[in-house]
């Protein structure tokens, strides 16, 4: 059954989001105005006939716009377009293309590379070059698998830290308490983690103790410029709910329930990351021909030395907290 609907409406196709459309009307009729509606149909328009070259697997063409939900978006502050804009190659969202930005940016700076996809760049990245992805699901992870030193982690309360998960490697990691040695890793990355963990400043320098001097710290929040102190969400203590609305966010290891949210970042991200031992900088990625409209990312790395916390290239713009 499943064969045959991947083949009449593949997954991320025009076909597909109309069928997703039904069903959740179906299924939630009160909420499919926040789908349906004259802003999603310009932009799902407007996406349908925009060109990009994808900077994962290097497909061009045009970018699906999912019309998502607007008010959940508002709700859980975050930018409409970060989680949508798939690329019909890699299925790539726009926040997966904004990381590998980052991620070729460090990378052909570090190497002298000149590779425009993470496809290109994986076959020149040499084996003393170790990278952590702390999201084993990620879709910049499948092209990095073939590197020798790339990483990739989950964390599951119920296994061993440090125990192997699977036959790809995959190791399971608790931030707050990480499994490896001190100046393990060239490049960690986490996109969309922090604001799951609990004790978000333990594993903020458990990262700075992981990292090896010159090395990049690449991450993505929910992250509000307008707020100049972290919304709590939840006590991290207690687990009681600050708010009237949790913030329940998708996860593939949790597909019915998802997983609670701490908190939105604020400005003062910056400053926790340096008292954790890194200077971080908030960045805006505009790169329209790579499909990157005002992406979100953050780079940080040990005071002087020499890291890619700050980005250089026309496509990006930097700002501190």
């Amino acid at each position: 059954m499943l064969a045959m609907l991947n083949k009449l409406a593949p997954p991320y196709s025009a076909r597909r989001l109309l069928l997703q459309l039904a069903q959740h009307g179906v299924r939630q009729p009160r909420r499919i105005k926040y789908r349906v509606n004259r802003s999603n149909l310009a932009a799902w328009w407007r996406y349908r006939r925009t060109e990009m070259r994808c900077n994962l697997c290097g497909h061009r063409g045009t970018l699906l716009y999912e019309m998502p939900d607007l008010e959940l978006f508002q709700h859980h502050r975050i930018d409409v377009l970060r989680e949508t804009l798939r690329c019909a190659g890699c299925h790539s969202k726009m926040r997966d293309r904004t990381v590998a930005w980052g991620l070729l940016t460090v990378l052909n700076r570090r190497l002298g590379t000149a590779a425009e996809t993470l496809d290109e760049l994986a076959p020149l990245v040499p084996p003393d070059v170790r990278i952590l992805d702390t999201d084993a699901n990620s879709r910049f992870g499948k092209n990095l698998r073939s590197v020798p030193g790339y990483v990739s982690s989950l964390y599951l309360p119920d296994r061993e830290n440090g125990a192997t998960l699977d036959e790809n490697g995959t190791v399971n990691v608790d931030l707050e308490h990480m499994p490896f040695a001190d100046e393990s890793f060239d490049i960690i990355i986490t996109s969309e983690v922090m604001e799951h963990v609990r004790y978000v400043d333990a594993a903020h320098r458990e990262i700075a103790r992981c990292l090896r001097p010159g090395g990049t710290y690449l991450f993505t929040v929910p992250y509000d410029a307008g707020l100049s102190h972290t919304l709590r969400l939840i006590d991290p203590v207690t687990d009681e709910h600050l708010v009237d609305r949790p913030h329940i966010h998708g996860d593939p290891q949790l597909r019915s329930e998802g997983i609670k949210s701490y908190r939105v970042f604020g400005r003062d991200i910056v400053d926790d990351v340096r008292q954790a031992g890194l200077e971080a900088r908030f960045t805006v990625v505009r790169e329209p021909p790579t499909g990157i409209f005002d992406g979100d990312l953050f780079l940080a790395g040990h005071p002087g030395g020499g890291s890619a916390s700050e980005p250089t290239g026309e496509s990006a713009r930097s700002t501190g907290g």
